[in-house]
């Protein structure tokens, strides 16, 4: 686990790539931007095929089912962003060369660590500072209205 600085691109991600982020893109999560238990952020490809949707299944953990990734890469790791903030925290060990085609994976969040500081998800490219794959984690929708 460690943290990334990401500059302006995670910045730009957060706000123009997931259609429509809970959050305003300043770098806070603020106490209505706080994902939860329900909560799932469809994953937009960049590279590599990343695919899937995360869902926060309780105060530690995400699954992120119907997953798609080739594999490729040099370091790529899950992580979390904070409202298109540029400091990321990971929460995998390296993913490279681990395909997956439509697999659910489980990933825990550290003791210390909790949603109100992250509300974007990334397959993220340590040495280079890009995204496969990343997506804004939403309220749970009931009929078509955000609760």
């Amino acid at each position: 686990m460690k943290l990334a600085s990401t500059g302006w691109a995670l910045g730009f991600l957060g706000l123009a790539a997931c259609g429509g982020p809970v959050g305003d893109g300043d770098g806070i999560v603020t106490a209505e931007e706080v994902p939860g238990p329900g909560w799932s952020a469809v994953l937009r490809t960049h590279n590599h095929d990343v695919a899937g949707t995360a869902f926060i299944v309780d105060d530690n953990t995400i699954e992120i089912r119907d997953t798609v990734y080739d594999g490729g890469g040099v370091n790529s790791q899950w992580y979390l962003f904070p409202d298109g903030g540029s400091d990321g925290f990971s929460i995998s060990e390296n993913q490279v060369g681990d395909a997956y085609n439509g697999e659910t994976l489980t990933l825990s969040l550290p003791d210390d660590v909790d949603f109100e500081q992250f509300n974007l998800i990334s397959l993220w490219c340590v040495p280079f500072d890009v995204s496969f794959g990343d997506g804004v984690f939403m309220p749970p929708e009931t009929d078509g209205v955000i609760e």
